[in-house]
């Protein structure tokens, strides 16, 4: 069975659904959102990827959450998201939007 792009995006199958001519502006979005990551992020994250066997790669992966949940940035993050209702279904389901907004609260 196929299914177009919007229906595997709402089933959480894909992140997103874009007509091409958006994908350049969300991809700038995107990479200036990476940018802009509290320091250690994304050093965290290349720790994470790849390994052999999978468990190497799970055990990394939970030491860099680690190393990350207790920055207080972190916490305050999360902490917005979750009062932002981060893990509601509606939450979920526009969780970017959701802590972009956590991020950069007015």
């Amino acid at each position: 069975m196929r299914f177009d792009a919007e229906t595997a995006a709402s089933y959480g199958w894909i992140n997103r659904a874009l007509p091409a001519g958006q994908l350049d502006e969300y991809v700038d979005r995107i990479a200036r959102n990476i940018a802009a990551l509290p320091e250690g992020v994304i050093e965290a994250a290349k720790r994470a990827l790849p390994a052999e066997p999978i468990t190497d790669g799970l055990l990394r992966e939970n030491e860099a959450w680690a190393t990350q949940i207790a920055l207080p940035a972190v916490q305050q993050l999360m902490g917005r998201g979750l009062r932002n209702g981060a893990q509601t279904p509606a939450g979920e389901r526009g969780l970017e939007e959701l802590m972009r907004g956590a991020a950069h609260p007015e």
